[in-house]
């Protein structure tokens, strides 16, 4: 990890210590006050920028469900930092992309939720800077991989503020961690912008956006 991810990441985990109890975090809702699982659509569409069309298309892991409620009474938390050169597939409109996280599980008793906060920058492809900073809302682990999802408290494209978009106003994402040593590459997926009605689903059903070797830093995974 870089000296510079290692400074976002520490700055990141001192706010979250610092501020976590006085940020306003929405409510989640008990799983089975949620769409049953065959209403949930088998096809999602989210976008890869803010202001980008919904083509970002993405499966849907329903079968991740039992395993995350499994793990619905233990803690455990997820953090690092994540950069990628994209370009290609549906991120075709975007260079790069880094962020840096830290989501941390809750109350046992209320499945997948979790605070946290998060930093995200892009570059599209035609040199446009979007950045981001969220708080996390719900996370769910399987194994090594994480799922989160995040709103976003700030968006700020080309060093100038903008109206969050009700549309895009909030991210997921996953990150596994392969880890530590030589050849253990941990990957992630990008940061997926959706309505708020939508992407807390993720954190229970998985999404399954694609991931890609991370290029730089580090993720750490604890059940």
């Amino acid at each position: 990890m870089t000296k510079t991810s290692l400074t976002r990441l520490a700055v990141l985990c001192a706010a979250l210590s610092a501020c976590a109890d006085d940020v306003t975090r929405p409510t989640l809702a008990a799983r089975d006050s949620g769409p049953a699982r065959d209403a949930t659509p088998a096809d999602l569409r989210g976008a890869a920028t803010v202001d980008g069309p919904p083509d970002v298309a993405l499966g849907f892991g329903g079968s991740t469900q039992m395993a995350a409620s499994a793990q619905a009474a233990s803690g455990g938390r997820a953090s690092g930092h994540v950069a990628l050169t994209l370009g290609t597939g549906f991120f075709t409109n975007v260079a790069s992309e880094q962020y840096s996280f830290v989501a941390l599980r809750t109350d046992p008793a209320t499945p997948n939720a979790a605070r946290g906060q998060y930093d995200m920058t892009l570059t599209t492809a035609t040199g446009v800077v979007q950045e981001f900073h969220g708080i996390v809302v719900c996370m769910g682990t399987t194994g090594n991989t994480t799922r989160v999802a995040g709103q976003l408290t700030s968006v700020v494209v080309n060093g100038i503020p903008r109206a969050i978009n009700p549309a895009a106003s909030h991210n997921i994402w996953n990150v596994t961690d392969t880890g530590e040593g030589v050849g253990a590459a941990d990957t992630a997926s990008p940061m997926i912008f959706f309505p708020a009605a939508v992407a807390p689903l993720h954190c229970a059903n998985d999404f399954i956006p694609p991931q890609f070797a991370n290029e730089a830093g580090n993720v750490q995974v604890r059940p």
